[in-house]
């Protein structure tokens, strides 16, 4: 079996699911004034220490971290930052497959 991201998945380079996931806490990269486009802080968030679940709306992406302090957590990340989902205490993968097989609202 080939695995495939979503189409649009941001193309970073090769993904790297054993390298520790680089972030302990939401970023909202969008609200960083230290941060512009380019910047190789948010290759790594798209590239280490996790699994691409799915794409909620085509510009975000559920990930399982697979690596680092938070592994096993479900986050979801866009182009505008990378979130715990559904907030800092972050769902387990059965927690968010529950959630997501219940057809439920995902943020209620």
């Amino acid at each position: 079996m080939i695995y495939r991201h979503p189409q649009s998945w941001p193309d970073l380079g090769p993904r790297a699911p054993g390298e520790p996931f680089p972030l302990e806490a939401a970023w909202p990269w969008e609200d960083d004034d230290t941060v512009d486009h380019d910047d190789p802080r948010i290759n790594t968030v798209y590239t280490q220490g996790s699994v691409v679940l799915g794409s909620e709306d085509g510009q975000s992406f559920w990930i399982l971290l697979t690596a680092g302090s938070r592994r096993g957590e479900v986050w979801m990340v866009a182009d505008v930052g990378a979130i715990p989902v559904p907030a800092d205490e972050a769902w387990g993968f059965e927690e968010w497959v529950r959630h997501w097989h219940s057809g439920n609202d995902w943020w209620a």
